[in-house]
């Protein structure tokens, strides 16, 4: 899972990342704010991870509201920090599960109880994701991590999963 965190944290990263900072300074068009409200929202949907976490739709209605207020389409990070959109838009409480749930069960040892352990941890975690929404990986991390410990167990599982890039 400190994978998924880390390929959220780059997600945010990603999405500053990919814009065209060479270009010349001018006051964007209501066409070129909105292409890059599109952008957003296909990279968003098209991510591996970040659909199950979070609801794109409410982020990339957020992302626009942002994007018409300031008139900027090269703040991506700093908007959606500023306007917290992350805390507003958490995915619903049963996606939110089914993706711990998956990472849980394809990254842990199987044993007697893993389902349940998994099962356990999906429900603490998807109802304080649900609550108070990370709005950065170390703080997803230590979501999972106690939510791990409350189910009973206190080391991490293993990672295998690709990094989260939107872009």
């Amino acid at each position: 899972m400190k994978g998924v965190l880390r390929a959220i944290g780059a997600t945010v990263f990603s999405l500053a990342s990919a814009l065209p900072w060479g270009a010349a300074v001018h006051a964007a068009t209501p066409a070129e704010l909105e292409r890059e409200v599109q952008r957003f929202a296909v990279a968003c949907a098209k991510n591996d991870a970040y659909p199950d976490l979070y609801d794109c739709r409410c982020l990339t209605d957020g992302y626009r509201k942002a994007v018409q207020e300031t008139g900027s389409r090269f703040r991506r990070r700093a908007l959606v920090r500023d306007y917290k959109l992350l805390q507003q838009c958490p995915a619903s409480k049963s996606s939110i599960a089914a993706w711990f749930r998956r990472e849980c069960i394809s990254n842990a040892p199987a044993g007697a109880g893993h389902g349940e352990f998994c099962n356990c941890g999906a429900e603490v975690f998807s109802s304080a994701f649900r609550v108070s929404p990370p709005a950065s990986k170390g703080a997803i991390e230590t979501l999972e991590r106690e939510s791990m410990r409350s189910c009973g167990r206190d080391d991490k599982l293993p990672l295998k999963h690709p990094r989260i890039d939107i872009n």
